[in-house]
């Protein structure tokens, strides 16, 4: 029986862990969503994504140690992930400074905690990237 019951646990917490995985990489898609437009609303150049919710795990840990060719990030919490807040617009259309050119982006999402009504708050990282080419080639040279 105790079996039965530890078995049973287990299933529940590893669907739960899944279904918030889920919730976290769709707020994820939102402010991508929500970046590319403020871009597209500036006119500035299409930037490619990395992949998914690929800053899910440093946003969590509170790990801000990114790999070479960061040029700028944007940290905030919010219940509406489809609404870039300033810091967050602010990045979208930042325009490059002649040294590094941003071709990339990349961003995090992570549930952490509820609203009174009931809204998940996730805390959200967008970075910004130059080209892993250039990346791999700053990482000698810097």
């Amino acid at each position: 029986m105790k079996t039965f019951i530890v078995i049973g646990a287990f299933v529940l917490l590893a669907s739960m862990t899944v279904f918030a995985s889920q919730q976290e990489d769709r707020a994820a898609d939102s402010v991508a969503a929500a970046f590319v437009q403020a871009r597209d609303a500036a006119h500035l150049s299409k930037l490619g994504r990395m992949d998914g919710n690929t800053f899910r795990e440093k946003v969590c840990k509170h790990d801000l140690r990114f790999a070479s060719g960061v040029i700028l990030t944007a940290q905030y919490q919010t219940s509406d992930p489809g609404h870039l807040p300033e810091v967050a617009q602010q990045l979208a259309v930042h325009l490059d400074d002649g040294y590094r050119v941003t071709t990339r982006f990349g961003v995090g999402a992570c549930a952490v905690g509820q609203e009174p009504s009931g809204k998940t708050v996730y805390s959200v990282l967008i970075a910004t990237y130059e080209s892993p080419w250039n990346s791999f080639l700053r990482f000698f040279w810097e």
